[in-house]
């Protein structure tokens, strides 16, 4: 009877062995004793090949980064249409969002796969990514305390500033600076369990009020030339009112804005009419000096040539539109 008692357990055992029976890893379900959710962000993968398992893994745990980007575009988006224009609210709206996609990018290299499994049964691997909440909070908070410093830098650089342009393209400076912090500060509260981080200081829409009344204050006189000089005299015009300047025609003013279309000759194929060339943007000052000069390549097609100008002339409105204000800031040459 104990011989058959035996042969049957080792019956038992031989049959588990063979099966690959194994106990699941508890971090599989997002639990671990060994990196409690306290003192760590964790992500799970799984997949057929190991690489492709830990890349899964990293992805996951990057999720909860994408989550405050998402939150933190909506929060901003609302928060810029109270203070500004639809323009600028997608500007600005772009500009964090970039900064957020940046700083998570950079947050997800600090990333450390630290446990790994295969599954004989299903023949997948799985993957453990872990990133140190303390560690991690250490690195936003040396960030932010970084930017703070920049944007005050910023601030006393112009209040101690007499050019317009300058002082506000100093306070355009602490603005990105502020961006940029506000990015840190929503992985920041990613990974402090508390999810408070550090609340800012200085106060964004403050220092976009003081911009927009910066700019508000310098007169500019706007000047075409080169191809399409009429219809781009009107592009021009009122492209520099949206970005906050004054226009006068009047002598007196603090800068001469000139803009000039540059174009070769048309190109003809396949029944298209290629247009190509460079769009000219000068400020000049009441000394005539040149302050500064940007150029951007421009082209557009159509079947006819007055479809094809009316193309290039919205090409270039966009382009105003969304560089105008920050091309003539950074004219200005401030650090």
């Amino acid at each position: 009877m104990r011989a058959l008692h035996t042969l049957l357990l080792s019956t038992i055992v031989l049959i588990s062995a063979c099966t690959g029976t194994e106990i699941k890893p508890s971090w599989l379900d997002g639990y671990s004793e060994r990196y409690p959710s306290q003192l760590y962000l964790t992500g799970q993968g799984g997949a057929d090949h190991l690489n492709d398992a830990k890349d899964r893994a990293r992805a996951d745990l990057a999720k909860q980064f994408e989550v405050a980007i998402n939150e933190r575009t909506q929060q901003q988006q609302q928060y810029n249409k109270q203070q500004q224009g639809e323009q600028s609210t997608e500007k600005l709206q772009q500009s964090v969002s970039r900064q957020l996609i940046t700083q998570t990018t950079r947050t997800v290299q600090g990333i450390k796969i630290t446990k790994t499994w295969y599954d004989k049964a299903t023949h997948k691997h799985y993957a453990l990514a872990v990133l140190s909440r303390n560690q991690a909070k250490q690195n936003f908070e040396q960030q932010i305390n970084r930017l703070d410093q920049q944007s005050k830098q910023k601030i006393k650089q112009a209040e101690a500033e007499n050019n317009k342009l300058k002082k506000a393209a100093h306070v355009q400076q602490a603005i990105e600076a502020q961006l940029k912090r506000q990015s840190a500060q929503s992985a920041l509260q990613v990974v402090d369990f508390s999810g408070r981080g550090k609340p800012a200081s200085i106060s964004l829409a403050e220092l976009i009020h003081a911009r927009d009344s910066l700019i508000d204050k310098i007169t500019l006189s706007t000047k075409t030339s080169g191809a399409l000089a009429p219809q781009l005299k009107s592009i021009l015009s009122g492209n520099t009112a949206h970005a906050g300047f004054q226009i006068s025609d009047k002598n007196l003013t603090d800068y001469a804005l000139l803009a000039e279309t540059k174009l070769d000759p048309p190109i003809r194929k396949n029944n298209w009419i290629w247009l190509r060339g460079t769009l000219e943007l000068r400020l000049i000052d009441n000394n005539s000096k040149v302050i500064g000069v940007q150029r951007w390549p421009i082209k557009t097609a159509s079947v006819t040539i007055e479809q094809a100008e009316q193309r290039l002339l919205s090409g270039i409105d966009i382009i105003l539109k969304n560089e105008l204000r920050m091309t003539l800031l950074g004219f200005s040459g401030s650090d």
